[in-house]
């Protein structure tokens, strides 16, 4: 047998070997899931989550992973996305690695302990704010929070103006990663407030185009709702 032959023919038989092993791992995959199942996701807590934490979405971003497991080891009840998790509070606390799924979260309550009431048209909205360097302590879940827009420069002079009232505080983290805009405003946290979807549409255009929002926590029992309130800039003197 000539050199050139025998390369030949070792590279077929390379080849045929290289096509068996494929083969055989296919089979043994599909082996495999037939006893198993097929992976499917999962979340995971790459954090802690302390008891009584609330899931913001940050908390969701920053703590809750997906992860792809054989459905036979997958936990009942186990949630298939981060989002998921969103309103929710840990029933218990979630240690890094956990499972996370219904058993361990429960629906997020107000401060005094009463369950927060959802309707159908409740949403979450993260939106970064400013002036909350001291506010930690005041912008608890359950707080209410009055809610003023600075409008920027344009063709009309920018405005302050109060634009929604008592809202509850779901979640807040100051000096949070992201805090900062994209418009080189000041930020200085992001709070997570529970809106109507009209209420979530105004704040989420106030996050993207406003030059600043700002929320004020109102005194406890203070139900007072106020009239319209908008000074512009010239209405601030000389």
């Amino acid at each position: 047998m000539t050199p050139r032959r025998r390369a030949v023919t070792m590279l077929g038989a390379s080849a045929v070997c290289a096509g068996l092993a494929v083969s055989a791992v296919d089979r043994y995959a599909g082996e495999i899931e037939s006893h198993v199942g097929p992976l499917v996701p999962v979340v995971v807590a790459a954090r802690d989550v302390p008891r009584g934490g609330i899931i913001t979405p940050a908390v969701a971003s920053a703590s809750l992973v997906e992860r792809q497991v054989p459905k036979r080891f997958a936990p009942p009840g186990a949630l298939s996305a981060p989002g998921r998790a969103v309103g929710f509070q840990a029933a218990s606390g979630i240690a890094a690695g956990d499972y996370v799924g219904a058993s361990q979260l429960r629906p997020a309550r107000r401060a005094r302990g009463a369950q927060a009431r959802w309707t159908g048209d409740a949403r979450l909205v993260e939106v970064a704010v400013a002036g909350t360097q001291t506010m930690s302590p005041v912008l608890r879940p359950g707080a209410r929070v009055d809610v003023l827009i600075t409008t920027d420069r344009g063709r009309a002079a920018p405005r302050t103006f109060l634009a929604l009232q008592r809202m509850p505080v779901v979640g807040f983290e100051s000096g949070a990663t992201g805090s900062l805009r994209t418009d080189g405003g000041a930020a200085e946290g992001r709070v997570t407030l529970r809106a109507t979807l009209r209420q979530a549409v105004l704040l989420t255009a106030a996050d993207n185009f406003a030059r600043e929002v700002r929320v004020v926590p109102r005194a406890a029992g203070d139900t007072r709702r106020l009239g319209p309130v908008s000074i512009a800039a010239s209405g601030l003197g000389s």
